[in-house]
């Protein structure tokens, strides 16, 4: 409540903040999805508008309103003069992220070299080769073990909302049934993505051997130590690890899996955003989510 002829919010920004933090886990879900998203982006909440937000976040603008209120705060024009006065005062943002521990300095460090070096080989020649093999190819396997057959089925789901035909291929459980075919045609119209670290899997090189002698196609994610893919695979991708953690880091293989999905959707945004809408729409009428 306002009193006397003050304008200005009786709350800071720090509270609301905190009244955000606390308030999360009792919140109704689109309510919750947008406080998230609003404490994951602070120091860009003053270039929204209520619109904006809700857009970005996939709620009703009517939730901006209503989550603001039942924080105290009055809209958006009042949020706004908060970030306002908490930025005349304090001179700069508020940053989220805090300190980092000084042990992980340098492996941040490390981190952020490997998503550069990521970006930076989506423009080689074996990346376009990848993603030409993804968007053309008409039938895709996708396979990976040991540590990184959960990363390997999560590529595989993510490949096939932007593109149809699209399987994980786990050979000790179907035993490669899904590669008996009746002639070798079958075989040139089909790629395997494999997905493998250190310690290699003893079945990795050897499976991407059998793919490209049925005459498939093969594209091989691995990290900077795989010595043998660059000779079997018709593209060799490599994502660094070495970062000074317990085991290796798999931020760099995350990158690359997530933006090969991309350059398949961008390659025909029509076909793949139809698929998306499909998908959920499927979903919600199957209450999976």
């Amino acid at each position: 409540m306002r009193s006397g002829f003050a304008s200005y919010p009786q709350v800071n920004f720090e509270d609301l903040i905190q009244q955000i933090e606390t308030s999360l886990p009792s919140l109704p879900r689109q309510e919750a999805k947008l406080a998230q998203f609003m404490l994951l982006n602070l120091n860009t909440l003053g270039l929204e508008t209520g619109k904006s937000l809700a857009e970005k976040v996939g709620v009703p603008e009517v939730t901006v309103g209503r989550l603001l209120r039942r924080l105290g705060c009055n809209g958006m024009k009042e949020l706004k003069e908060l970030l306002r006065q908490r930025y005349s005062v304090a001179g700069e943002m508020p940053d989220p992220r805090g300190d980092v521990r000084p042990a992980w300095e340098k492996t941040m460090e490390a981190e952020t070299a490997i998503v550069a070096a990521i970006f930076h080989q989506t423009t080689s020649p074996d990346w376009v080769r990848a993603a030409k093999m993804l968007t053309e190819t008409d039938r895709i396997f996708v396979t990976g073990f040991q540590s990184v057959r959960g990363l390997a089925e999560d590529f595989a789901r993510r490949l096939s909302l932007a593109r149809p035909s699209v399987q994980y291929l786990s050979p000790h459980d179907g035993m490669l049934g899904e590669w008996l075919v009746p002639n070798d045609q079958a075989s040139e119209t089909s790629c395997l993505v494999l997905v493998d670290v250190v310690p290699y899997a003893a079945e990795s090189e050897s499976l991407a051997k059998l793919a490209k002698k049925q005459g498939r196609s093969c594209i091989v994610l691995s990290d900077e130590y795989c010595h043998w893919s660059r000779d079997v695979a018709d593209s060799a991708l490599y994502a660094p690890s070495n970062t000074g953690l317990f085991l290796e880091s798999t931020v760099g293989l995350n990158l690359a899996l997530s933006l090969l999905v991309d350059s398949v959707a961008e390659s025909d945004p029509e076909n793949s955003q139809a698929r998306l809408v499909q998908w959920k729409k499927t979903s919600r009428r199957m209450r999976l989510f």
